[in-house]
């Protein structure tokens, strides 16, 4: 057996937070409104929030690395709003980066975990299997007063592949809380109930994925509003990581459903909400 050799301090800084314009509201603050123009609207932005570490042994085999992107919200005109609208702002922002936090300092915990498991394989098996990584990327989309973030992640922890996973938070700009997909309808279990009808209507017909679906994946779709769903200008997306709907070759699932489609079931308040405007 190989014995283990010491392992040493982590290489490189983290975390390194609140690196490099991601995206959102511009960086660009307007100028005083004139009388009677209506009040400025908060202008909001998010950034890559990231932590990126290496571990090697002592003779320099690379044992384990993580690198997580996450995200922060902020205000770019924040001392140009009322004091109502700057408090609401500060709100949104400081309950936003709370969750985006705690998401950062549980990913950096699953790191130090591989790392050392990563440690104990080398000291068993010499470099089998190594080196261990673990990676996560967000990316952000605002849909009327609703943020979409998406959250996708890789890691290989040995096996026979890496597993990847994607999950899905909807931060809701009005009530300053992260929400149900299902939240945003006027009536939600009417929405969360036809919704779920034409996802399988979806899935069914994607025929290259038909023969391989679990037996149970009409079921796990009706329960689309617990995994990841996400709004953009197209309509709503539900994004299934391998493994959920059939076997890890079929790779992830997804299926979209467009705002003609969801237009009676999410209500004319929440397509208000989503800053939807279908035509007349």
């Amino acid at each position: 057996m190989i014995s283990m050799m010491p392992v040493k301090k982590a290489i490189g800084i983290i975390p390194i937070i609140l690196m490099y314009l991601f995206g959102g509201g511009g960086t660009a603050a307007p100028a005083s409104p004139a009388p009677g123009t209506p009040a400025p609207q908060p202008l909001y932005q998010w950034e890559t929030m990231t932590a990126q570490n290496k571990f090697a042994a002592e003779d320099g085999t690379e044992l384990m690395y993580y690198s997580y992107q996450l995200l922060t919200l902020s205000v770019a005109n924040l001392e140009e709003l009322r004091s109502g609208e700057a408090a609401e702002a500060e709100r949104n922002v400081e309950n936003f980066n709370s969750k985006m936090t705690a998401l950062l300092e549980k990913a950096m915990e699953v790191g130090r975990v591989m790392q050392e498991d990563a440690a104990q394989l080398y000291k068993e098996s010499g470099t089998a299997g190594l080196p261990f990584y673990d990676e996560t990327s967000a990316s952000c989309c605002r849909t009327g007063d609703l943020l979409s973030v998406r959250v996708s992640g890789c890691s290989y922890a040995g096996g026979a592949h890496p597993s990847r996973c994607d999950s899905g938070y909807l931060f809701d700009l009005r009530s300053g809380q992260f929400i149900d997909p299902t939240q945003i309808a006027d009536k939600p279990e009417e929405f969360r109930t036809g919704a779920a009808v034409l996802l399988v209507e979806k899935a069914e017909a994607l025929e290259e994925y038909q023969p391989g679906y679990w037996s149970d994946y009409a079921d796990i779709i009706a329960r689309w509003n617990e995994g990841t769903v996400l709004f953009d200008e197209e309509g709503m997306l539900a994004v299934y990581s391998p493994y959920l709907l059939g076997p890890y070759a079929m790779g992830e699932v997804e299926l979209r459903l467009g705002y003609d489609e969801l237009a009676e079931l999410i209500g004319p308040g929440g397509l208000e909400r989503l800053g939807v405007e279908m035509p007349s």
